[in-house]
């Protein structure tokens, strides 16, 4: 009657898994979009098919089969609005996400449901009797513009803006786990949001919630939405402005003076002369470095500021009192990251990327670089420093008719952190 511990020297796992189902002929097709299907899956939803690992002494033990019903609906509401300033009009869309599943319970193997969950924490470990409804949730919020007032050439369709869209995931109730003793039929922990838009190029921003206070499904966990997660970001450029300018009713005058023609490619440098490769923030075509990136355009134009900000949060825990634990602060909790690139002469490119730690108040990394045609050649500065203090210094100079002919500089320093 006694408990024994167990330590295992090392741990392994090997999973095999296969489920297999089919799509019913849809009804409703142009309303409701129902959706029927059957589907052969596993006894419970916890675990693969097989499995072996050191509790099983390294031999397979397999759960059994069984089918499952479902069926979906996908409909699409539509609300108008009047508009007002340079929108026409405004439609509101919601898309509602329904799943209903069922599948009969069935007892799990012993030595599966064993090699599952061993300290059988996870409810549906052993029993996974299955009738639950999935909801989710999709809006968009999209503006017709008006016509040019100036416009009398042909009519050209409106031009048509998403304003904001909001997607929520699905948050799932199992009707048949609610029937046991100390059970609760939900099934979500978290639940997260999504927005996006199209006023600020790039822009999303997605809040995720732990939705109870301990394990969900157990009557004893509290509803109490808790913020675990931010991820946001956006992008500024010259249309950026000139588009808001344009939707508030602004003139912004006769529009960009026409780019001169690029000038040749700067030879892309051969493995082992740049020492220091730049972040991926700078890699790719996107990235304003690449080829006939520092010459194409204007003084002024070619800027771009892309921002991304990341904070992660865990929920406190609670002393024998009930009273919360302070969560101390870590490095890395909140993240502001910043990339900017511009052209400040037309011969000039620079770009510059950094990150700063908001929980600690300490810039993380610098990369500073700078592109400089010179006649009949091209040259690149690159400066890079580490969040540990050290730093790295690169000059490469090429000529663009002959790449071999070149000359390329470093300069590294380590700096020993205790």
């Amino acid at each position: 009657g006694g408990r024994r511990r167990r330590l295992y020297a090392s741990t392994f796992a090997t999973q095999i898994d296969w489920q297999t189902g089919i799509n019913l002929p849809q009804v409703l097709s142009g309303t409701w979009k129902v959706q029927p299907g059957l589907s052969i899956v596993n006894t419970t939803s916890a675990g693969p098919f097989m499995l072996r690992n050191q509790f099983t002494n390294g031999q397979f033990v397999e759960q059994g089969k069984r089918l499952q019903f479902s069926a979906g609906m996908r409909p699409t509401l539509f609300g108008f609005f009047p508009g007002f300033g340079p929108l026409a009009r405004i439609r509101h869309s919601i898309s509602p996400i329904i799943d209903w599943r069922y599948a009969q319970g069935k007892d799990v193997d012993s030595l599966f449901a064993y090699a599952l969950d061993p300290t059988r924490t996870t409810l549906n470990a052993r029993s996974d009797a299955q009738q639950t409804i999935s909801i989710g949730l999709s809006q968009n919020f999209e503006g017709k513009l008006r016509p040019p007032s100036h416009d009398t050439g042909q009519q050209q369709p409106p031009r048509k803006l998403r304003l904001l869209s909001i997607n929520t995931d699905a948050i799932s109730y199992n009707f048949e786990q609610a029937k046991d003793s100390g059970k609760t039929g939900w099934q979500t922990q978290t639940l997260g949001n999504t927005f996006a838009s199209d006023l600020l190029p790039n822009f999303s921003l997605r809040l995720v919630h732990d939705l109870w206070d301990g394990p969900v499904g157990r009557d004893s966990s509290k509803f109490a939405p808790f913020l675990t997660s931010v991820n946001a970001s956006f992008a500024i450029s010259p249309s950026t402005v000139r588009g808001f300018a344009r939707l508030l009713g602004f003139h912004t005058g006769a529009g960009p003076a026409a780019a001169p023609p690029p000038a040749p490619a700067a030879p892309v440098p051969p493995v082992g002369s740049t020492p220091l490769p730049a972040p991926p923030l700078f890699s790719g075509p996107n990235s304003g470095l690449g080829a006939g990136a520092a010459g194409a355009g204007a003084v002024g134009q070619g800027f771009a500021l892309s921002v991304t900000y990341t904070s992660t949060r865990v929920r406190p825990g609670k002393d024998s009192t009930g009273a919360p634990i302070p969560v101390p602060v870590v490095a890395g909790q909140q993240v502001l990251s910043l990339n900017l690139s511009f052209k400040p002469t037309e011969k000039w490119q620079a770009n510059w990327t950094t990150t700063y730690d908001m929980a600690t108040h300490t810039f993380g990394e610098h990369f500073v670089r700078l592109e400089r045609d010179l006649h009949r050649w091209h040259a690149s500065f690159a400066f890079v420093k580490s969040p540990n203090g050290n730093f790295a210094f690169t000059f490469f100079v090429s000529l663009l008719d002959q790449p071999d002919i070149k000359f390329n500089y470093e300069q590294q320093t380590l700096q020993n952190v205790p």
